[in-house]
């Protein structure tokens, strides 16, 4: 991969300070930072990372939303040669304390007032012992960080996004990320003097590959502010989006197409309505779409959005081969493996990871059909979820659907919705859908019951997981 990383004889963001060091790098709400000072700021950090006892290869947790803090504390720790995880902190205690007693990192980072550490320190007193709480200060003495860039090291556990079970934690090399970078930007156009807002979340992989794109490019990265992202969202030339918050962004926002400076959109996350597509693209706005995974660092196949379901094509340093239905993928972007038991165990055992994911060809474009574990039988019928799930965001009130089996004498098992709804999810509306979906679907892949998405599940990630629905689903039937 000597093309993708030999423009770097150093840290990026050094190179960059040499390159372009006047050049706007970082951009916080009323705070800007050009390269020059955004390297300065990551060696003070490192240093004090290195003050508090963070050695190389030692494992630094994240417990926070997105922040100007957090992407400090990130560089800086790679800069020292330590490995990054984030974490989502909306996972409850209980969940936050399983993956931590998981992974046992060496370092434990949370941002100012969290209600996590409380919670932390009295649930895990031993974990708390061993793995210290950090601050994000510059050192008290400076001092000489002793780690070169050397990108085939380790640098970030990111994990799975926890469809069913414990999520894992894929590792990844600087090189690895921008192998990821540089093939999707090979195809999009985000120049040097263009900048991507970090709208999706530093523990989830979509939110990470925002950061290395960044690096990459030398552009500008834009943190915004909760109060803020749709306002900020106008002055940024790039995002990565899921539907719904496109949806909002051009419902609220996006009337008039003077008022904002977006050119292209990344979606992800979620079945993406042509509507949707179209409408952006009439404001000015260039929709892309494809698809990917945590092991393959984000995106592995891209297109432009059109009103095909498909996920376009391969890009740049990955391949693709569907082998009996199920997609494998390989290339410079693959993960080293997974991180368990204080070990990297290898993701595959040869060149060719196997996603779990159902897919097909069509016309030289990726169909995606759903997951292999996620396919349950109906009166002898095999039923595909997302397959369902498609057809019923066709329909104009429904903003996001999952569909799971429920146990059944007859038929085995029953397709049950479970939907979010632009209206309440009453009496009419119920009959509205089923009458719909009789048009629409074969009767044993219409769902036999409808439930609104449970609001304790919200916004826990970019993907909902299976098995927590599930959970739910139990407590009900």
């Amino acid at each position: 991969m000597a093309e993708v990383t030999t423009h770097f004889s150093t840290w990026p963001w050094q190179h960059w300070a040499t390159e372009r060091p006047s050049a706007a790098a970082l951009s916080f709400g009323e705070q800007s930072f050009s390269w020059h000072e955004v390297s300065e700021r990551i060696e003070e950090y490192a240093q004090g990372l290195i003050e508090q006892g963070v050695k190389r290869d030692q494992l630094v947790a994240a417990i926070a939303p997105n922040s100007v803090q957090l992407v400090w504390l990130f560089l800086a720790t790679i800069r020292i040669g330590a490995r990054y995880v984030g974490l989502n902190p909306r996972f409850s205690d209980v969940e936050l304390n399983d993956i931590l007693d998981e992974l046992k990192p060496q370092a434990i980072w949370l941002p100012p007032k969290s209600t996590f550490l409380p919670s932390l320190q009295e649930q895990t007193p031993a974990l708390v012992n061993t793995g210290q709480i950090l601050r994000l200060l510059p050192a008290i003495q400076p001092r000489l960080v002793p780690v070169t860039w050397q990108p085939s090291r380790a640098v970030t556990y990111t994990l799975t996004s926890g469809s069913t079970g414990l999520p894992k934690a894929v590792v990844h090399t600087a090189e690895q990320h921008l192998a990821s970078a540089d093939g999707l930007l090979s195809l999009m156009n985000f120049t040097a003097d263009d900048s991507w807002l970090l709208s999706l979340p530093l523990f989830h992989v979509s939110g990470m590959a925002i950061v290395w794109r960044w690096l990459y490019r030398g552009a500008c990265i834009v943190i915004p502010k909760a109060s803020d992202f749709s306002e900020e969202l106008q002055q940024v030339t790039h995002a990565s989006l899921v539907p719904t918050q496109l949806q909002r962004l051009l419902t609220v926002t996006l009337t008039d197409t003077a008022q904002h400076q977006l050119k292209e959109v990344l979606l992800g996350g979620a079945v993406i309505p042509p509507t949707l597509t179209e409408q952006a693209e009439l404001a000015g706005i260039a929709c892309w779409c494809g698809y990917g995974m945590t092991e393959m660092a984000s995106t592995v196949t891209v297109k432009r959005a059109d009103v095909s379901s498909g996920v376009g094509h391969v890009i740049p340093h990955r391949e693709l081969l569907v082998k009996e239905g199920e997609i494998f993928v390989r290339g410079a972007s693959l993960c080293l493996g997974y991180y368990r038991n204080q070990m990297i165990f290898p993701a595959t055992d040869n060149a060719w990871f196997s996603t779990g994911d159902l897919g097909e060809w069509q016309n030289d474009e990726l169909f995606i059909l759903g997951r292999a574990d996620n396919m349950f039988i109906s009166g002898g019928e095999n039923i595909q979820p997302e397959a369902i799930e498609k057809v019923l965001l066709t329909h104009p009130k429904i903003e996001q659907a999952f569909v799971l089996p429920r146990e059944d004498d007859e038929y085995g098992q029953r397709p049950i919705a479970i939907i979010t709804t632009a209206l309440p999810l009453d009496v009419g509306l119920v009959a509205e859908l089923e009458l719909f979906m009789a048009e629409q679907v074969t009767s044993f892949k219409r769902p036999v019951s409808y439930f609104t998405f449970p609001e304790h599940l919200r916004g826990r990630g970019i993907k909902v997981s299976r098995l927590q629905l599930k959970q739910w689903l139990e407590t009900l039937l």
